[in-house]
This record gives C-alpha cells, structure tokens and sequence, in this order.
C-alpha cells in the first residue's frame, strides 16, 4: 500500500525556488522513498550508503561530481559533507533549480557544512514518521487554528492504538511484531547515528538518557534529574539532548518570550515526534499498559502536539509553538502564534469533555492578540466554550 507525503506540495514548490533542497529528518521516515516516487526520469540517484561511492564521494569529489551530474539524488550526503562546496560551485554558476536533491539524517556536522557554503542556495525541509493525516488519507483541508469544524469522530481506542503504534513507515507499511521493530530501529540508531558522533562513546548511558527523556516527554526538562538517572553531568545531558534534536528524534519547545511576561520559566519542553518510539522506550507494549501509564496525559498532550509539529513542517504552515508557564506553576499546555502574529491558546486533557474552569488561565495572556483557542480532548463534537474558545475533538486538530 502506496502513502502519498503530504509534504509533496511544499517540496514541489522549494523545486522551483531553490537550486538544491536538503530533506532532513530521522532514519527510516522514508525520505529516499519519497524522492525516488516523485523524481523525474532523468535525474540519478545515488546513495552514500554504498561504501565505494562515499569512499569516491570523500576522496575524489571532482571525479564524483562528474559521474553524479544534477539532475541528481544524493542520498545520506552527512557522510561526505564535503561535496557541499562542489555543490555550491556548480549552482554559482547556472540559474536552474532543483539540481541536488540531498537527504541526511544528521544535521549537526551537516548544518555547520551549508551554513558555510550553501546559505541562501539550498532549501531545507523536515520529514517526520506519518502523520496520522497521511495514514488514513485524510479528505479533509489542513489544519486551520481560526476554523476548526467537525471532523470524523476518534474512538478513545484508536487514540490509544495511535499514540502507542505511531507513526513510522516501515512499522505501519509491514506486518513487524511491535517489540521486534522498535528494539532494531533503537538498535541501529545508536550503532550508525550515535557511534558515528566521536563525542558519544558510552552507548549504554546514552540508551539510559533515552529512556529517561522519553519518561519526561512534554514535561518541562528537568536537566539535573536525567543526569542522575545516566549518570552524567549537566553538560552533556544538554549536549545529548542537542544530538537527539538534531537527529529529528525529539523537538524542543520553548515558553512563550514576550517583553510584558516577565515570570515565565526559561526551560523548553521536550517533545518525542513519534509516539510509538516514545511508549517502546517507556516500556509500554499494549493498550491496556497505555491506558494503565501514570504519565498518560503526557503521552497524550505529547502526540497531538507532535501532530501539529508534522502538519506545520508539512504543510509550511509557519506557526510558532510555545507553551507558558510562570514562576507561580500557572501554565498553559500549547500556544500557538500564527503567520499574522494571531495567538492561540489550547489546554489538552484526556478526557471525554472540558469545562471553562480549565481555561482559567488563558487571561494571563491577555494582552496579546488572542483570537482562538480552547480545550482539546476527546469529545466527540465541537463545541462553544466562550466567545474565542471552543471544546475541541482531539479529531478537528489531527485529521
């Protein structure tokens, strides 16, 4: 069964923008599938993943760029990060686009490479695990914050199955025992990303720090608290999370920063962008363990946000996500700012309906420009909440 990438659109467009576009995003979300399902019959492909190419590509780079003429796929470019400045002498010297098509999975080394070279030159672009949009094909327009509507209603069941199974491709695309997926992609991640990262020697303390940031999802990092479950200092646990981000596995988000807010709280949240690789490294492996979680409210809050992540990144939608918490523990789970600088304010509960004594706090952001927001959980109809506000079916954001 064929997954059409609602990031098609965007990519197409930045096709006749750019001379190169780089598709970022973790391993195995199916950037290199998607490439070679839309590119045309005369660009190439080439995969650095083939050891005698990269050993070509790193060693010989004016000999590979003749082989590998644009039209081209390179695939895995962080592993000769080097080609980027025969790249950029190429697409100085023609007005074409869409010459490199690059992948990586790495941006650390990788984004220090075009930030040298090809700023201003390349596009760049996320890919994430399937949203839930693209895995039921979803007939409806891309989320809209000001005009939400009704949607299909989501089975308390299948939101459960949905945060628990995820969204990664070669997980939905196969019949793969759950466990057996989970366990080699944590696996590979750590033998091919992280060992490849000379600062990260100790895999086994790394995998513990995996844990513990997954126990944590969209929580407000507590930075002391997972050094001492791994074992290390402060230092490299924010060095570690930075690898994490880099290599699309987490997203961090920041408190809402506004002149007139002067008591918010300074660390980001962190949130797992896809659900299933979270609850695996949790240790939840069913339903019924899911139901059973004391941080399943997190789990929650954390999947509708990474939605929201994905339909931004895929859609180019250009909202800001925040969220606001001041010195007095007032919080408020999901702010929003959108491209005409409107915000909206979102509480997000696991339950069945929602009432206006959860939305208490909205008021402390009464001097932006609020225009809509409300509680987002599992009812099953839309509903007015106030004049701006409305209870939200968890399907009017995800669908």
């Amino acid at each position: 069964m064929s997954y059409e990438r609602n990031i098609k659109g965007v990519f197409q467009e930045y096709n006749k923008m750019f001379k190169t576009i780089l598709l970022t995003g973790p391993r195995q979300v199916g950037k290199t599938t998607f490439l070679l399902s839309i590119k045309e019959k005369q660009r190439k492909y080439v995969t650095l993943d083939d050891l005698e190419v990269r050993n070509l590509a790193i060693h010989n780079p004016q000999e590979f760029m003749k082989i590998y003429t644009p039209p081209v796929i390179i695939d895995k470019i962080q592993y000769a990060p080097n080609l980027l400045s025969y790249i950029k002498i190429i697409c100085d010297n023609t007005n074409e686009t869409g010459l490199f098509w690059l992948t990586g999975s790495q941006k650390i080394e990788l984004m220090r490479g075009i930030t040298e070279t090809l700023a201003g030159r390349m596009g760049v672009l996320e890919m994430n695990s399937f949203s839930y949009r693209e895995i039921t094909k979803s007939k409806y327009l891309p989320l809209a914050l000001d005009d939400l509507t009704n949607k299909e209603a989501i089975s308390k069941n299948l939101i459960l199955k949905n945060i628990l199974d995820g969204g990664m491709p070669g997980f939905v695309l196969n019949n793969i025992k759950r466990e057996y997926f989970f366990k080699s992609y944590i696996n590979l991640y750590l033998e091919r990303d992280i060992r490849e990262l000379k600062q990260i020697e100790d895999l086994n303390a790394f995998y513990t720090f995996l844990v513990s940031v997954a126990s944590r999802t969209c929580q407000i990092i507590n930075y002391t608290s997972i050094a001492n479950d791994c074992k290390k200092d402060i230092k490299t646990v924010q060095a570690w999370l930075s690898v994490l981000e880099a290599t699309g596995i987490i997203k961090l988000i920041y408190p809402l920063r506004k002149e007139e807010l002067k008591r918010i709280t300074s660390n980001p949240k962190l949130i797992f962008l896809d659900s299933g690789l979270c609850t695996y490294l949790c240790g939840i492996n069913t339903i019924k363990a899911l139901e059973n979680y004391t941080n399943l409210g997190f789990l929650y809050e954390n999947y509708i946000i990474s939605e929201i992540i994905k339909a931004n990144d895929n859609y180019s939608l250009n909202y800001t996500i925040s969220f606001y918490r001041d010195k007095d523990g007032k919080e408020i789970d999901l702010v929003i700012k959108d491209y005409d600088n409107n915000y909206h304010l979102y509480e997000i509960k696991y339950k069945n309906n929602a009432d206006i004594s959860m939305i208490s706090t909205f008021k402390l952001l009464d001097k932006l420009n609020v225009t809509s927001g409300g509680i987002i959980c599992n009812a099953v109809e839309l509903k007015e909440l106030t004049v701006n506000n409305k209870i939200i079916p968890i399907s009017s954001i995800i669908s």
